[in-house]
This record gives structure tokens, C-alpha cells and sequence, in this order.
């Protein structure tokens, strides 16, 4: 067997020792037979343990493996992992009986994952410093040029090419800033960790984010939901408005709402009374910088991104000329086994 069995009377002295324990633990079958203790194999600072161990286990308490420090013959020690069982004879405990799996591989895989992670958090709090302090250069050199160019434009007012040429810079200059914007945010997907958020507050403070009245009815009917989620979900709401007033064209009514599909699926739907998604659009629609002009084409990319870190699935089911249509499919559990909806 690969793994180490040994076997000891009630006082702990060794019985038996199977061939592997002879092989990791340098000890001769002579030295067996002159009286090894069974915590001759423990580490002096964990005997103690092992002795209260020893006890539940003649007592018959079940107990999981327990990890120990083991020693060699020659003084070196190993991790490995310990079970023991009693062993009964004629309804009598009459000694213990002990599996010793060597698990020296596995902690060093242990501790080199633990290095790893430590490195890339490192890299990443690195990559996170540097990504904000060069976002924060960038839009304070953006500033310069739209500031620039717009005393230009008041400088040369009678120069319609200087002023188309300073509008198309001041476009790119918005646009930049958007892509700013989808890259602080993406660095953030996934970091917070997830809490029980009510839907309809959350929509609430979507809405509130934009600055004056949108001038469109938005319904909220999501009363009594609560989602597995993060403050995300109030951009997937801000996002999905955004879109609807930039390219509904049409738009007055804003309805969100939410329905069981059956015990372990729910829909929170989105929807409005635009001009909807043209069939030759819907296929590029979640994909990165498809934009049908005036966006920077990262706001449904970023909401996909969303739903793959909450465990969500998004499809867009709306009619073209009758509005947009987004539903979003949510299961009852996630990845790791918590509810991600509650309806009160």
C-alpha cells in the first residue's frame, strides 16, 4: 500500500508496521520489536494532541484525519495526515489501528499556490495603482484639449472646417473618457463580494444618477425582489436607461418587472417603447465596442461581463420598431450553492 498502516496496543506500544512505514520512517524492524511508541513518531509539541486524539478514538468518537508533524529516524520530520480507528476484539477495545497518508507533495503545492496568489495579488494591486494614476493623467490631458479647443472655436467662429475639425476632436475626447470609464470599471468586476440587494431601491438610484429629468415614464415593478449581487446592478439599470434614451429614438415608458419562471429560475425583464434592435444588430449587440454610433460601444459589453461573473444569462427578445426587450435569466442557486433571489 501506499499509504502507512501501524497498529499499537492500549499503551500506545507499536504492534505492527507495515513496509512502507519501515521505508519513510528509517526505523529497522529490530527497533520494533525493542518497544516503539506510537507517538515516538509525533513531534514533541504535538504529542499532547495526539494523546487526546487517541483517547476520543478508543472512546469510538469519530473523528476526521488529523495533520501532523511526523518524525524520521534521522531527526527530519514530514507532514502527513493521520486516521485512527479502534480495534475491537470479543466487543473490547484492544488497540488502535492508524493510516498515515505522507503528504509532503502536497503542501508544497499548497505553499507554492499560496506564493502565487500572493504574487499576483501584488501584480494586481500594482496593475490597479498603475491603471488609475494613468487614467487620471489622461483625463487631465483630455481636459487640456477640450479646453483648448474650445477657445479655438471661439477664436475662429467664422471658420466652419476649424470647427467641424474641433468637434470631431472633442467626440474623440468624450469617447476616450467613456473607455476610461469601462476600463475603471471592469478592473472592479467581480472584487466586492456579493449581498442581498433590493431591486426597486436600486433601480431608484439608477435613475437618480442622471443629471435632470430624463423625460420618459420609467415603471418599476420590482417590489418585494431582492438579488444575490453588487453595486453593479445599479449600472446594469443606469446602462440599460442610457441606452434607451440615446438610441430609442421614440422612447417614453421605461418598464422593469420581474416574473418566476419556475422553482428555480427567475426573469427580470427590461424593456422600453423605442425603436427596439434591428434584426442585423442583435447578434453584435453584447459584443466589445459594437456601438450604432454615439457610444463607445462598452455598456452591453460590460453589462455580458456582469452577468458572467454573477451567473446570470441576458438575451435581448425585444421586436424592431416596438421597443427593446432585455431579459435576463437568474437561478434560484449559484455557483456556490447560495440563493441568488429572494421575493419577499
Amino acid at each position: 500500500m501506499p499509504e502507512t498502516v501501524l497498529e499499537s496496543d492500549l499503551t500506545g506500544k507499536i504492534t505492527f508496521l507495515s513496509q512502507r512505514a519501515f521505508d519513510i520512517t528509517g526505523f529497522s524492524r529490530e527497533e520494533l520489536e525493542k518497544g516503539l511508541n506510537m507517538l515516538s513518531f509525533v513531534v514533541p509539541e504535538e504529542r499532547e494532541r495526539a494523546i487526546e486524539n487517541i483517547k476520543k478514538s478508543i472512546a469510538g468518537e469519530a473523528h476526521e484525519a488529523k495533520e501532523y508533524t511526523l518524525l524520521r529516524k534521522n531527526g527530519t520530520t514530514f507532514p502527513a495526515l493521520v486516521r485512527t480507528n479502534p480495534i475491537i476484539s470479543e466487543n473490547k477495545v484492544t488497540g488502535l489501528r492508524g493510516l498515515v497518508i505522507d503528504i509532503t507533495e502536497r503542501k508544497k503545492a499548497e505553499e507554492a499556490l499560496i506564493r502565487s496568489m500572493d504574487e499576483l495579488v501584488l501584480v494586481n494591486e500594482k496593475l490597479n495603482v498603475v491603471g488609475s494614476l494613468t487614467r487620471h493623467d489622461v483625463r487631465n490631458k483630455l481636459l487640456a484639449v477640450t479646453g483648448n479647443a474650445f477657445l479655438l472655436k471661439k477664436k475662429h467662429p467664422d471658420q466652419p472646417d476649424i470647427i467641424d475639425g474641433l468637434g470631431k476632436i472633442g467626440q474623440a475626447c468624450t469617447e476616450i473618457g467613456a473607455i476610461l470609464d469601462f476600463a475603471k470599471m471592469y478592473e472592479q468586476l467581480g472584487v466586492e463580494e456579493l449581498t442581498y440587494i433590493d431591486v426597486e431601491k436600486t433601480l431608484n438610484e439608477a435613475l437618480a444618477l442622471f443629471s435632470g429629468s430624463l423625460n420618459v415614464k420609467v415603471i418599476n415593478d420590482c417590489r418585494g425582489l431582492t438579488l444575490l449581487a453588487d453595486s453593479f446592478l445599479r449600472q446594469l439599470f443606469f446602462n440599460l436607461m442610457d441606452n434607451s434614451v440615446k438610441h430609442g429614438k421614440k422612447v417614453t415608458t421605461i418598464k422593469a418587472t420581474y416574473e418566476k419562471v419556475d422553482q428555480d429560475r427567475l426573469n427580470l425583464i427590461y424593456e422600453d417603447d423605442g425603436i427596439g434592435i434591428s434584426v442585423q444588430n442583435k447578434p453584435q449587440l453584447f459584443k466589445e465596442g459594437f456601438s450604432t454610433g454615439g457610444s463607445s460601444g462598452y455598456g452591453l459589453y460590460l453589462i455580458r461581463k456582469m452577468m458572467e461573473v454573477y451567473g446570470w444569462a441576458i438575451k435581448e427578445n425585444g421586436e424592431s420598431d416596438k421597443g427593446a426587450k432585455f431579459v435576463i435569466t437568474i437561478p434560484m442557486i449559484n455557483q456556490k450553492g447560495k440563493e441568488n433571489f429572494r421575493i419577499a
